[in-house]
């Protein structure tokens, strides 16, 4: 067989299967704006307006702003709501402390903490970025440095990811980070090349990091797909709504997976142009809408194995997660290998099926993401979510003898009584984290 055309072969496989999995990783609005583009350029998709099977608005015209409040911890609430939209009346210094601080548990912070969180987060700009010198802020709130700075590293974990960034740079890698993306090579590149990429100078790129110009590309494709601007959605002071990818719903006591993107159905092949290319008798205009034909058949049965992958993705999880999505029990350690090796696929599929997708369920709206988390610790049970240690922590510390407060090693020992067997360090580890002191500074004399 001709050399030539294997070589083709595999380029044109491998393409193939590059568009199926940036099919897989779109949420619902990015696969919405890809078969608007489509239609627009291939005149063989036509697109017809239908009614909506779910009462789900469809993502048309619809800005994928900020998530509402929702309940962080459905098993603890003692309010439970299921909130789809913010109210356009209220403007971004409403919002955005009760959007941020609403992914936290409450719990686990003590009330100078919950102070400072909602004063941090009126310090954050236009962008989301945290510019205020820490010492600053420690002498306005007197507390010490080492709390501010604690208390910004918690804040860097919530979404919008890349929000309380120092700028840029620790933007862009935080959300790369977050979203299992992140290479040493797009680190770099974002460490030192940010102007470069702004300026197109991508020979520049290539000569001083020492990658091709097709390397450098996919690079640059992939950052140029970050959010510079985390608040971008709260300063436009426009409607944000959340547009849920999947919905979970139950009846009585049967469970509903439903994926929201019904609207692709609108779409379908244009029956006058079929007819044109059956009938021509000109070979151009044939193998023209031939190709057309062929892109439209391959992008459809994309997004039905895109469908697929996800639905059985989402069974699983909520397979393991049954009694916290329905509000009866804590969340359970899962990662997306455990889950990966039950659906019988690639740990890397199931974080691209999961990537930026938003889960409704009826006791609110999840990113879909949070719901996995991995065990507390090695030492741990496999049982044992690192909130849920935290927890277990606070209450045995607030129900201490003051006089004599538990060490590191005797609330290990104490854990240990609760089932929870973890060492020392890593109860110091989250004693700190949650910004409790050790036992000699804790004890009242």
């Amino acid at each position: 067989m001709d050399t030539d055309l294997i070589f083709r072969q595999r380029h044109q496989l491998s393409q193939a299967q590059i568009q199926a999995l940036e099919l897989l990783s779109m949420d619902s609005m990015e696969l919405n704006q890809f078969l608007k583009d489509e239609y627009l350029e291939n005149p063989l998709l036509d697109y017809e307006e239908r009614a909506y099977a779910h009462g789900i608005d469809s993502p048309e015209g619809s800005l994928r702003g900020p998530a509402p409040a929702r309940d962080p911890d459905p098993y603890h609430s003692e309010k439970r709501e299921s909130l789809k939209a913010v109210d356009p009346a209220l403007q971004k210094e409403d919002l955005l402390p009760d959007y941020l601080l609403s992914q936290l548990d409450s719990r686990l912070y003590s009330k100078q903490e919950w102070e400072l969180f909602y004063y941090l987060t009126g310090c954050l700009d236009d962008n989301g970025f945290f510019t205020v010198p820490i010492k600053e802020v420690a002498q306005k709130k007197h507390v010490s440095e080492s709390l501010v700075a604690r208390s910004l590293e918690i804040l860097k974990t919530l979404e919008p990811y890349g929000i309380f960034s120092s700028g840029l740079q620790e933007c862009l890698i935080r959300q790369l980070d977050a979203s299992d993306l992140n290479t040493e090579t797009l680190t770099r590149m974002i460490q030192c090349h940010l102007q470069d990429i702004a300026d197109g100078k991508i020979g520049a790129i290539s000569r001083s990091m020492h990658l091709s110009t097709v390397e450098v590309r996919k690079n640059i494709a992939v950052i140029s797909r970050l959010n510079p601007r985390p608040l971008s959605g709260f300063s436009s002071g426009s409607t944000c709504y959340i547009i849920p990818d999947i919905i979970f719903r139950k009846e009585r006591e049967n469970w509903e997976i439903i994926l929201n993107d019904s609207w692709v159905e609108n779409y379908h092949i244009n029956d006058y142009y079929l007819q044109m290319m059956r009938s021509s008798s000109d070979e151009n205009l044939i193998s023209y809408f031939k190709d057309k034909l062929d892109r439209i058949n391959f992008i459809f049965q994309n997004i039905e194995h895109r469908r697929k992958t996800i639905h059985d993705i989402c069974s699983i999880i909520l397979d393991i997660q049954n009694g916290y999505l329905d509000g009866k029990a804590p969340l359970i350690p899962m990662t997306m290998s455990d889950v990966a090796r039950r659906a019988g696929i690639h740990p890397s599929t199931v974080s691209r099926a999961v990537r930026g997708k938003y889960l409704q369920y009826p006791n609110g709206t999840v990113f879909i993401r949070k719901l996995f988390t991995s065990p507390a610790a090695a030492d741990g049970p496999e049982s044992v979510t690192p909130m849920a240690v935290k927890q277990s922590v606070k209450e045995l510390i607030e129900s201490e003898d003051r006089a004599h407060p538990y060490s590191d090693q005797e609330l290990s020992r104490l854990l240990g009584r609760r089932n929870i067997k973890i060492s020392r360090r890593t109860v110091a580890k989250y004693r700190e984290e949650l910004g409790i002191k050790g036992s000699f500074d804790r004890r009242v004399f």
